[in-house]
């Protein structure tokens, strides 16, 4: 909490400073700094799309419910902020809603919840000011670090993503001084090393296991008469194309779905088919065929039972094709229920549907081939069938082993589904991990806990606080030795790696008293002076060739390969 709202008049017995909420995540959906927002806001009241660095965020009052748009949003470069307003005269919040979504303004008021995304980890490395957000600077006498950390979709954040974002943890534990920690997943195996690997904690599980998974006293089974189900049906031809089962079951699901009868509470569930792709490329393909094959198909089911056909033609997509600033209204089209002439016919998507999609209404999906693993697949199959029964049907490819093998034991498979649930792999000390992302775990330790060590021309005194950085060596230290205890080479080789990058950064300093983390852009393409100016670099910047490369967003955690086709 910081300079947010005041309230004059009454008395506050829990402090003066209002909650507030924090929208913490980076330059490609929000602004980083007021001035950005402020030329985007320009863009949008000129009627311009914006693809990244969109201020608003809330498309309606979280109060009241009023429409809200770029109108809502007043920035005040000379004081550095931005007021977000309801336009109703009579919501409380009429003057301002204490939100904030760009990063300069969130450093400074230091909400009192912060969303934020796993891959803004990164920024503990380039911006001193992060520190203000674990109440390191800036913040009154007395004020405790953040004391709760909530992680949702646990099981997402393994492998490669996994291994840094447990190396990362290593700096946020020390700033935030060993908060409590939450996380929540429908979908994990071996629970126990995940969460050690990634929060160096003991894991409590909630509600626990019980005795008889039917009554663990916390939930009870229930019948299905009396909770949504879902039931599982899997589509397999061997005479037939992919592409043409998939026009025909679309087709099939489509004109069924509208054949019901009954009231439209009943056919609503029905109505908006959910499709599932595991590829971009098999989705492209799919839209076209829609429009075309599928309404084809739909009038030949019409005129064999001599009715009308479903004018099946409003079609939505949820991929990263789609411009950010436009998911919002799509997640609210799918809302719209029957009687509603634009409720949606069908929604195309890739496993970005997977996470955050809470529309009840939803109880048909299909799904294009098996899933990669079984969680995305229990995961993806879950948008549906929670408030009335839902329907999946799986579209098998008989041209891939794989499909084959699913299908041979389909009910096998479906009647433990959540057995088959692969365990994670997280290894935050890995040789390959600490070559990443273990300089900037440790320039970012230092410069959230220490404030000599904060400024970007710190850098180049880095003899006055050495000490500290051997300090900092011992703690990560003592965390592998918490995490893997029997892995003597993760132990041995961290030592060495930090020891090694301590140096560096001395030698680093000593050639240039001026050295800076990251230099100027005015500086980067200047060869005679570029050599050893500043101990970071970003992938581009080439020209810095003695500084750490050094990651940006943990958003892209694999290296890549530029290629060059030559004519």
């Amino acid at each position: 909490m910081g300079d947010g709202l005041r309230y004059v008049g009454i008395p506050r017995p829990l402090g003066e400073e209002p909650i507030s909420l924090g929208m913490w995540v980076g330059r490609a959906a929000t602004p980083n700094t007021i001035a950005e927002a402020a030329t985007s806001l320009e863009r949008l009241r000129a009627g311009e799309e914006l693809q990244e660095k969109n201020p608003v965020q809330l498309r309606v009052c979280p109060w009241c419910g009023t429409a809200m748009d770029a109108w809502n949003y007043e920035v005040d470069l000379e004081t550095s902020r931005m007021r977000t307003f309801c336009s109703s005269d009579e919501c409380d919040f009429h003057e301002e809603l204490p939100v904030h979504v760009v990063d300069e303004r969130i450093y400074r008021v230091r909400p009192t919840l912060l969303i934020a995304t796993v891959d803004k980890f990164a920024q503990i490395t380039w911006r001193g000011q992060v520190a203000a957000l674990f109440n390191r600077s800036g913040a009154p006498e007395g004020t405790p670090p953040p004391e709760l950390i909530v992680q949702d979709e646990l099981h997402l954040i393994s492998g490669p993503l996994g291994s840094l974002a447990g190396l990362y943890e290593t700096a946020v534990d020390v700033a935030a001084d060993e908060p409590k920690v939450i996380a929540s997943t429908a979908t994990i195996r071996r629970a126990e090393q995940q969460v050690r690997s990634l929060f160096n904690r003991r894991v409590c599980q909630f509600p626990p296991a019980g005795l008889d998974a039917r009554d663990s006293w916390f939930a009870v089974e229930a019948p299905a008469e009396d909770k949504a189900s879902r039931r599982y049906v899997g589509l397999l031809t061997t005479h037939l194309s992919q592409a043409t089962l998939w026009v025909r079951t679309y087709a099939a699901l489509l004109h069924h779905a509208a054949d019901i009868g009954g009231e439209d509470a009943v056919r609503d569930a029905y109505w908006t088919l959910v499709g599932y792709f595991n590829s971009l490329r098999l989705l492209a393909a799919a839209e076209l065929q829609f429009h075309d094959d599928v309404q084809d198909r739909l009038k030949l089911l019409a005129g064999r039972q001599g009715v009308v056909p479903r004018p099946a033609e409003l079609l939505s997509e949820l991929t990263s094709r789609v411009k950010s600033s436009d998911i919002p209204q799509r997640l609210k089209d799918l809302e719209r229920a029957l009687p509603d002439e634009d409720a949606l016919d069908a929604v195309l998507a890739t496993n970005m549907i997977s996470v955050g999609v809470d529309v009840d209404r939803l109880g048909l999906m299909a799904i294009m081939g098996q899933p990669q693993t079984t969680a995305e697949y229990i995961q993806a199959s879950s948008r549906v069938g929670r408030r009335h029964p839902g329907l999946v049907v799986v579209l098998f490819n008989a041209a891939r082993s794989r499909d084959r093998s699913h299908y041979e034991n389909f009910t096998s498979y479906h009647s433990a589904l959540y057995r088959q649930v692969e365990s994670t792999s997280v290894t935050p000390f890995s040789p390959r991990t600490r070559d990443r992302a273990l300089h900037a775990v440790l320039v970012g330790m230092a410069r959230l806990l220490y404030p000599e060590a904060r400024p970007n021309g710190a850098a180049g005194n880095v003899e006055s606080f050495v000490n500290r950085l051997e300090e900092l060596k011992d703690l990560i230290l003592a965390r592998v030795k918490s995490i893997a205890p029997d892995a003597s080479d993760e132990l041995h080789g961290t030592e060495r790696d930090l020891d090694g990058i301590i140096e560096r950064w001395r030698w680093l300093a000593a050639r240039n008293p001026k050295l800076v983390y990251e230099a100027p852009a005015n500086l980067k393409h200047d060869e005679s002076r570029a050599k050893g100016a500043a101990l970071l670099r970003s992938h581009a910047d080439e020209d810095l060739d003695l500084a750490y490369q050094t990651l940006w967003s943990l958003r892209d955690v694999d290296v890549e390969s530029d290629l060059y086709l030559e004519r």
